[in-house]
């Protein structure tokens, strides 16, 4: 696939299928190439399963804490379920724990 190098670390995507669906992401490890076992391009993408929701004044502090949080989620994807957007983020993600953790937990 010559897609050029657009699939960047800190690229934000849409994903397209499954679970996340329409869920905006962040890619953390681009592979072009394919590894091994998943012999074609993917990435490892971080993103937000739960946004959090609107706020207003007349709310206790306990609902607009509930309301407030954010459930994140990890996940390698297939670059076709992914849409790239124009924007990148600027974070540096810290690879040496992400690699061993999914290494031992690959559904994560």
């Amino acid at each position: 696939m010559g897609m050029g190098k657009i699939m960047k670390a800190g690229k934000v995507v849409l994903l397209l299928g499954g679970r996340y669906a329409g869920r905006k992401a962040v890619i953390v490890k681009p592979s072009d190439e394919g590894t091994s076992d998943k012999p074609f391009s993917h990435a490892l993408v971080a993103g937000i399963d739960r946004y959090p929701r609107k706020v207003t004044k007349k709310m206790s502090k306990k609902k607009i804490q509930k309301r407030s949080k954010v459930k994140p989620f990890l996940k390698v994807v297939n670059y076709n379920h992914v849409m790239p957007t124009r924007y990148s983020v600027d974070i540096s993600f810290d690879k040496t724990n992400i690699n061993k953790e999914l290494m031992k937990d690959p559904m994560k």
